[in-house]
Protein backbone atom coordinates (compact mmCIF):
# COMPACT_ATOMS: atom_id res chain seq x y z
CA UNK A 1 0.00 0.00 0.00
CA UNK A 2 1.60 3.12 -0.96
CA UNK A 3 0.12 6.73 0.09
CA UNK A 4 1.11 10.38 -1.34
CA UNK A 5 1.70 13.22 0.78
CA UNK A 6 -0.29 16.22 -0.50
CA UNK A 7 1.02 19.65 -0.42
CA UNK A 8 -1.12 21.04 2.22
CA UNK A 9 -0.33 24.63 3.66
CA UNK A 10 1.27 26.01 6.80
CA UNK A 11 -2.03 26.68 8.09
CA UNK A 12 -3.92 23.25 7.31
CA UNK A 13 -0.88 21.13 9.06
CA UNK A 14 -0.96 23.87 11.64
CA UNK A 15 -5.01 22.51 12.10
CA UNK A 16 -4.05 18.86 11.95
CA UNK A 17 -0.89 19.23 14.96
CA UNK A 18 -3.58 21.28 16.72
CA UNK A 19 -6.52 18.23 17.25
CA UNK A 20 -3.48 16.65 20.02
CA UNK A 21 -1.24 17.99 22.31
CA UNK A 22 2.07 17.67 22.26
CA UNK A 23 1.92 15.05 24.86
CA UNK A 24 -0.26 13.51 23.00
CA UNK A 25 1.50 13.30 20.18
CA UNK A 26 4.14 11.58 22.03
CA UNK A 27 1.64 8.94 23.08
CA UNK A 28 0.56 8.59 19.61
CA UNK A 29 4.28 8.10 18.48
CA UNK A 30 4.71 5.55 21.40
CA UNK A 31 1.46 3.69 19.98
CA UNK A 32 2.95 3.62 16.67
CA UNK A 33 6.26 1.98 18.37
CA UNK A 34 4.71 -0.65 20.20
CA UNK A 35 2.58 -1.28 16.96
CA UNK A 36 5.84 -2.23 15.14
CA UNK A 37 7.62 -4.17 18.01
CA UNK A 38 4.10 -6.25 17.28
CA UNK A 39 3.20 -6.75 14.18
CA UNK A 40 5.92 -7.29 11.24
CA UNK A 41 4.54 -7.92 7.69
CA UNK A 42 5.21 -6.39 4.85
CA UNK A 43 1.60 -4.53 4.53
CA UNK A 44 2.32 -3.00 8.40
CA UNK A 45 5.79 -1.91 7.55
CA UNK A 46 3.98 -0.02 4.59
CA UNK A 47 1.40 1.19 6.69
CA UNK A 48 3.65 2.69 9.16
CA UNK A 49 6.21 4.44 7.19
CA UNK A 50 3.29 6.13 5.53
CA UNK A 51 1.91 7.32 9.53
CA UNK A 52 5.67 8.31 9.94
CA UNK A 53 6.28 9.75 6.31
CA UNK A 54 3.01 11.98 7.25
CA UNK A 55 3.77 12.84 10.88
CA UNK A 56 7.51 14.07 9.86
CA UNK A 57 5.86 15.92 7.13
CA UNK A 58 3.81 17.93 9.92
CA UNK A 59 6.55 18.35 12.42
CA UNK A 60 9.52 19.28 9.69
CA UNK A 61 6.68 21.81 7.68
CA UNK A 62 6.43 23.93 11.43
CA UNK A 63 10.27 23.83 11.59
CA UNK A 64 10.83 24.92 8.20
CA UNK A 65 8.34 28.10 8.68
CA UNK A 66 9.73 28.80 12.03
CA UNK A 67 13.01 29.12 10.96
CA UNK A 68 14.01 26.16 13.14
CA UNK A 69 16.59 23.51 11.90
Amino acid sequence: MQTSIRDFSFDQRETVKSFFTDAEWDVIDAALNEYQDHFDTDEDSAVLDNVGLKMQSLFDSSLSQSGGN
